[in-house]
Parts: C-alpha cells; structure tokens; sequence
C-alpha cells in the first residue's frame, strides 16, 4: 500500500507514471477522435438516469418488499435495449473488475453440470447472471465523473431510505428482537444483511455531503442518524467489525479536519448508543470480545454455530476443490452428507461467503471473486492518491472504503452471488473507467496543440 496521505495535500501526478498504471496511451499514439463522438456520447443520458433507478431500487430492496413494483422487470429491457442502441455492450470488457466477474461467472456455470442438486445450482447461476448484467449496466452508462457522483448519491439515498425505513416500519426475521427490515424471506429481514447494507451506505453518504451543497448538504448531514441508529439496532457484530475496519482506513488517508470530526462524531454516537440501545443488542456486541457472556447466550450459541459451519464448509472445499458442490448447494451437500453419517444436517448456509464460494465453486471460484474484489480496491489507489481534481480523490477513497467494507462484511454472510456488493464492484469499476476516459479525453485534446508547437 502506498504511504497514507491526505486527501487535500496531493502533489500533482506525473504523466507518465499515470498513464502506466491508468493503463492510458501517451499522446504520440493516440490519433485526434472523431467529430461525431460527443454526439454519440450524450445519446447514452437517458438510460444513465434509468440506470440511477433501477439503482435505487436495486440497493434499497424496496421491490422485495412491494413486489407487484416488478422494477427489474420493467428496466432490466430497456437498459439492454440501450446498451445495443448506445454500442456499449462490450464496455465491460475494459474494465479488469468486469473482466474478472465475467471469467468467475463463467466458472459458475461450468460448475452446474457438477452439482449436488443440478436445478437448484442452475437457480443460483440465474440470479448471480442477474447480478453480473447490473455491472454490465454500470459500465454501460457510467460514462464521466460527474456519473459516478450521481450514481454514488443514489446509493446513498438508497441506503438513507432503508435505514429511515427500518426504524419506521422495522421487521426482521420470526423470534428475533434484532432490527430488520420486511419479513420472511426478504434479504434485508435478517439483521446482519441490513447492518452490512447501512453500513456500506455510509461512506457514500459522506461523500455526497461533501459534495453537495446548501439544503442537500444538510439532508446528506443528517442522513447518517437514522443510518448509524438503524445499524446499531441491529445488534449485529459482523457490522460493528466492518465499521471498525472502514474507520481504520478513513482515519490513515483522510485529512486532520475529518478525523477529528470523525472521532468527535464517534464519540457522541457511542454515548449516546450505550444510553439508548436494549440491554441484548449491547449484550451481543460484548460477544466479540467475550464469546461465553452469560448476558449474550442466544449470540454466543450463534458465535459457536458459526464457527461450526466454517469447518464443515472448509471440509467440505478440502473434498471438492476444483468444482465444489455447486453454486448455491452448501446445505444440501451437507444435509447428505449428515444422513449418509446417520445423523440430521443443519441446513444452514455457511456465513462466510469466502468459503460459501470455495466449497460451492471450488478454489478456483473463490480466486476469481477475490480477484475482482481485489481489483476494485487497488484499482482506485492511484486515483486516491494522484488524481488531480480534489472531490475525484475524495469519491475514490470512499468508495475504496465502501470496497473494504463490502470485503469484511462478506466474511460473515453468505452474499457471493449478488445484492449490494456487485453495486459496489460496478461503482469501482466505472469509476475506474470514468477516470481513464476523461484522462484519455484530455490528451487526444492536448495532442494536436503539443503536434503545432
């Protein structure tokens, strides 16, 4: 990692160390870009804004909810018709983040033919195809910055709706007193889903209040309340350990005025936390310092569940390294594994999407999706740390931090597959490409005027 630096103390970069890791050709072999080119361009607008629609819904999981909206189904076609109108079907092809989810996708469904339960494996590479399109779409029509900022303020306000949501409407999974959001099935009914999802919502949401400006600067301000108070109740400890990580990374690479607004803030949140919160939702957050705490039984016989779960997983990858047992197939391999022993399966997923992917889709699965993540994450340090433009390296390092977030969370869910972490990679991704644009945009001007002098 480079050596940690402030956000607005930023030398200006050198060309050429830019253009090496951007990946960006040098002015001599570039050739002056068509005039029809901005034309073609702005054509793509539109679906950009039906792109921050679909977005919103995407993230806020609003459709599971109220599900005769059927938003998926009514943009899903026209975002694909507009990718073939717009020729930036094959966008994502540029993109190393894309790339990689493609080859892992790919590798999914060399897996079905393989699986335990053939139909279901098949179900599960449907909705991860689903998942991976919404990349497609992001790098599709994610063209500028400015894109990116609109699209990072969408998910924001996603994030903001389900947080003010869950305190209003709340939910949560039968027998739980944890916070969650809609019931039964929904995703964000189970408490950890919906800490994991406030909690990647708010570094974006930092980053829009330094952006915008007047009234929305407040509303974004205020936004982290019911966000932070949502989380919180969740009682969810995974959370609270990736918001502690994503802290740690705020606190090496921002500035001396953010930190300590950072930790001013922490502080009044931590009184007044301990102050408000039910005596069991403060129970379960001793538990990851304490795992025995007779105050927290029902957390730590969930601590022990998951720990049992993580070697049946491992096991069951040291069986199948190469294909695993299919993608989705966890409990059912298990289920017969445990009546082949004599004895029932827990029928439960694994809580760790790392060794949910490795014993689903073998190694080979696993490398792929830390691939991606890895990219997404290192792909946006040079922008971080060099890019001109000030608010640029301001939307890298949140989003690098919305990345990390994403990569701690997934330790202890089972969430490879989809939902809010392909937002984040596709949010990496086309910012990625966004900046590399821009800065191609800007040679192929200079170019002609460095040729007449």
């Amino acid at each position: 990692m480079n050596a940690p630096v402030t956000v607005d103390d930023y030398a200006l970069p050198e060309t050429v160390a830019l253009e090496a890791e951007a990946g960006i050709p040098r002015p001599s072999e570039t050739q002056a870009a068509p005039r029809t080119r901005k034309r073609g361009a702005e054509f793509y607008k539109p679906f950009h804004y039906l792109l921050l629609v679909y977005l919103f819904f995407y993230c806020s999981r609003i459709p599971e909810m109220i599900p005769a909206l059927h938003a998926g189904l009514l943009l899903q076609p026209l975002l694909l018709i507009g990718m073939i109108m717009t020729g930036t079907t094959k966008t994502i092809y540029q993109s190393p983040v894309g790339r990689t989810m493609i080859w892992f996708t790919g590798w999914m469904a060399l897996c079905i033919p393989f699986a335990t339960w053939k139909g279901g494996a098949f179900d599960q590479f449907t909705i991860a195809l689903q998942a991976l399109v919404l990349i497609f779409f992001m790098t599709a029509f994610i063209r500028s910055i400015d894109d990116c900022y609109r699209v990072i303020f969408v998910i924001a306000l996603a994030m903001t709706t389900v947080g003010i949501l869950s305190l209003v409407i709340g939910g949560g999974r039968e027998g739980s007193n944890r916070l969650g959001l809609g019931t039964g099935n929904d995703t964000l009914s189970d408490a950890n889903f919906l800490a994991l999802f406030l909690i990647v919502g708010l570094p974006l949401i930092w980053f829009s209040a330094s952006v915008k400006k007047g009234l929305m600067r407040v509303v974004m301000i205020l936004a982290v309340i019911p966000v932070l108070a949502g989380a919180a109740r969740t009682g969810s400890r995974s959370g609270l350990l990736a918001i502690g990580a994503g802290i740690i990374f705020f606190l090496i690479f921002a500035t001396m005025k953010q930190r300590i607004i950072l930790v001013g803030g922490g502080l009044v949140f931590l009184i007044l936390a301990g102050a408000l919160l039910p005596p069991n939702i403060l129970g379960r957050f001793t538990t990851v310092f304490q795992a025995n705490s007779s105050a927290a039984e029902e957390a730590a016989e969930s601590a022990e569940t998951r720990k049992m779960l993580l070697g049946k997983s491992l096991d069951m990858t040291l069986h199948h390294p190469v294909l695993g047992v299919g993608p989705g197939q966890f409990m059912v391999a298990e289920a017969k594994e445990a009546m082949k022993a004599g004895h029932r399966g827990v029928w439960h997923y694994t809580h760790n999407s790392y060794t949910e992917l490795s014993s689903e889709c073998g190694i080979p699965g696993l490398i792929f999706y830390l691939a991606a993540f890895w990219r997404a994450y290192r792909g946006l340090t040079p922008i971080r740390d060099r890019y001109p433009r000030a608010s640029t390296r301001r939307a890298a390092m949140f989003v690098q931090m919305a990345v990390l977030i994403s990569a701690i969370g997934a330790f202890f869910l089972s969430i490879a597959y989809g939902g809010i972490l392909y937002a984040i990679l596709g949010l990496s991704a086309a910012l990625q490409l966004a900046v590399a644009r821009e800065r191609r945009e800007k040679m192929l001007e200079q170019a002609p005027m460095a040729a007449a002098a």
